[in-house]
């Protein structure tokens, strides 16, 4: 079974003995020894996810994918095992600054391409003003906001915890 993913730890990540671990990684492999089929993982680019679906490059996607109505209408999904949510993170010197999302409104604010924070940001009165960057990956979005280059990332709440606390 060929199972597209993205590097987004605690899920699906390579630990520092270089082996491929993660939450999501370790069910597939088990999902997949129950089916007695073999694991293949690729990682996909996020924003073409659905068309390496419809392309039959990938058999499936086993990684953080948000069941909206829309993708229910083209896709099939399992039941859901984590209820996950987007959260801002920022810098800590910046706490004051940024209190609630109307103080985010004229902030320069970073997401994922095609991701549910990206969503989260169009989607909300007050992120929607601001300046909105995509990334290729949740985890750059951190890399912008710890170099200054933006003041907030908007992202999944498993992977803030695992990156940041």
């Amino acid at each position: 079974m060929v199972i597209g993913y993205t590097v987004y730890a605690p899920m699906n990540y390579t630990n520092d003995a270089g082996e491929f671990v993660g939450f999501d990684t370790e069910f597939a492999k088990a999902v997949c020894e129950k089916l007695g089929v073999e694991p293949e993982f690729v990682e996909i680019n996020w924003d073409t996810k659905e068309v390496e679906l419809e392309a039959k490059k990938i058999d499936c996607i086993w990684n953080g994918f948000t069941i909206t109505e829309e993708r229910e209408e083209n896709l099939d999904f399992s039941i859901p095992y984590i209820l996950n949510k987007q959260v801002v993170v920022i810098r800590k010197a910046d706490v004051e600054k940024y209190k609630d999302t109307a103080s985010l409104a004229a902030a320069n604010l970073v997401a994922e391409t095609s991701s549910a924070g990206e969503s989260a940001i169009k989607d909300d009165e007050n992120l929607s003003k601001a300046n909105y960057t995509a990334v290729a990956k949740q985890t750059d979005a951190l890399l912008e906001v710890k170099s200054k280059a933006a003041d907030a990332a908007v992202l999944d709440y498993t992977l803030a915890n695992s990156m940041v606390g």
